[in-house]
């Protein structure tokens, strides 16, 4: 099955039972206190209100990659679109057992406008066997036929989605995380509320 891994993807979730998770603790908070916690959904409907700022997202987590745990995916009130979350170097890697979790993340929004050119170019680095965030395909790195099937796919998808556009080019979304913490499953923020840290623990690597 081709998965495309396009900024926010329409992915299937799967819901994981919640577990008690041992958490470090730190002394310092993880969130600050200043800042609205945006949900999944809000975020979704506001990015270009938010690209290149520092910013607070809540959400499910129903997939982190096997392959190195950098990439996680987080979703909403809709089960069926996830939001992408990658680690900064402090944090690393996204551990599996984060899988079923709700997770508020502290990080900032990035963008990846892709054009022909960049497709282009895009294709060239990958005919070289390199890794690019614009499209992963959960090969782990191999270059068997069904991943190299599997990354052709998504190129073509990408010229679909330029033409579809209608602007010559279409927006990536994700959030680069420095920080994230671990919170209890039933606990919920209303859309706007402060976040309280007491009930969480920040995660460390």
């Amino acid at each position: 099955m081709i998965k495309k891994v396009l900024g926010i993807v329409a992915i299937s979730a799967v819901l994981f039972a919640c577990g008690n998770k041992e958490q470090k603790k730190e002394e310092s908070a993880c969130c600050d206190k200043s800042k609205t916690v945006l949900t999944v959904d809000s975020l979704l409907n506001n990015m270009e209100n938010f690209i290149d700022k520092d910013i607070l997202v809540e959400g499910t987590v129903n997939h982190v990659c096997s392959h190195g745990g950098k990439r996680m995916f987080i979703f909403g009130a809709n089960e069926e679109v996830a939001l992408k979350i990658t680690p900064n170097d402090e944090i690393g890697i996204f551990e599996k057992e984060l899988e079923g979790s709700h997770v508020v993340v502290t990080g900032i929004l990035k963008e990846l406008r892709i054009d022909e050119a960049y497709v282009a170019s895009l294709e060239k680095e990958l005919a070289e066997g390199a890794d690019n965030e614009a499209i992963h395909d959960h090969s782990g790195g191999t270059h068997d036929e069904e991943a190299e099937n599997e990354k052709k796919a998504q190129i073509d998808a990408m010229r679909a989605k330029i033409a579809e556009s209608g602007k010559g080019y279409y927006s990536q979304f994700w959030v680069e995380a420095s920080k994230f913490e671990v919170k209890d499953c039933g606990h919920e923020h209303a859309e706007g509320e402060e976040h309280e840290h007491a009930e969480g623990e920040e995660h460390t690597h």
